[in-house]
């Protein structure tokens, strides 16, 4: 389908539109024809197809305790996979504030600046990551980290903790915690996020946070069959929150 076919059906502006279908483009969900101009689906998505297919058993196990989290904590719960280098949204339960996180289901989110992709990128194999860091981090805020060797010295403190914070560091005021989930052999195959604004998403608070969110994380996961040791010890730690940018 071309801009205008497309615009026509999801009643859009042809210049929205347009930016949408660019995006898209770039994450090789859809490809360009050079000769007609039109749009076909894109490799990334068989490529997204069989995560959802890996992780429905990881959906339908997680789905009520994230209800059940979103309802404890009132903020917005995400639960994502990683592919390549982003995270993709597959199940969002959204808060109860009026201004809380949103994000969309099936967007690719890069992963060095998410909670949940650096948790889970924490956990790859050395290989893995290392491929992973090797391509350029793109700075959305000026939090981003994108010096791989700083990223990869964090990743190793979050792979110790058993979490991740972003601060800011996808969009400003932005703060949401990464928990791993883990499978039968103990690898993290999916990553549970609480996010919510800087200005209710406090040290005290989040504290609170990461310690409800590892013990319904070590709930999730033990229904898939992981019995190893919990993460609850890094509920233990006080949080320290990072310096602010000046």
């Amino acid at each position: 389908m071309g801009v205008t076919e497309v615009s026509r059906k999801v009643t859009l502006h042809k210049s929205t539109v347009y930016r949408l279908l660019s995006a898209f483009e770039g994450e090789g969900l859809i490809a360009k024809s050079p000769e007609t101009g039109k749009y076909r689906l894109g490799p990334e998505l068989i490529v997204l197809g069989e995560q959802v297919l890996r992780h429905t058993d990881v959906h339908r196990v997680a789905l009520p305790f994230l209800r059940e989290l979103a309802d404890r904590t009132g903020e917005t719960v995400d639960l994502e996979v990683l592919s390549g280098g982003n995270v993709v949204t597959i199940e969002e339960i959204a808060g109860k504030h009026v201004v809380a996180a949103a994000g969309a289901i099936g967007m690719p989110w890069a992963a060095h600046a998410t909670s949940t992709g650096k948790v889970l990128l924490a956990h790859l194999s050395a290989e893995k990551q290392r491929q992973i860091l090797a391509r350029a981090l793109k700075k959305f805020t000026p939090r981003t980290i994108t010096d791989s060797k700083v990223l990869a010295r964090d990743l190793i403190k979050i792979r110790e903790q058993g979490y991740a914070v972003s601060y800011g560091e996808l969009e400003d005021h932005l703060i949401a915690i990464g928990l791993p989930i883990r499978s039968r052999n103990g690898d993290a195959i999916a990553a549970v996020s609480v996010s919510g604004p800087d200005t209710r998403l406090t040290p005290d608070k989040l504290q609170g946070l990461i310690r409800t969110g590892l013990e319904t994380c070590a709930k999730i996961s033990a229904r898939l069959g992981y019995h190893g040791p919990a993460t609850l010890r890094a509920a233990q730690s006080k949080y320290m929150a990072p310096r602010a940018i000046v």
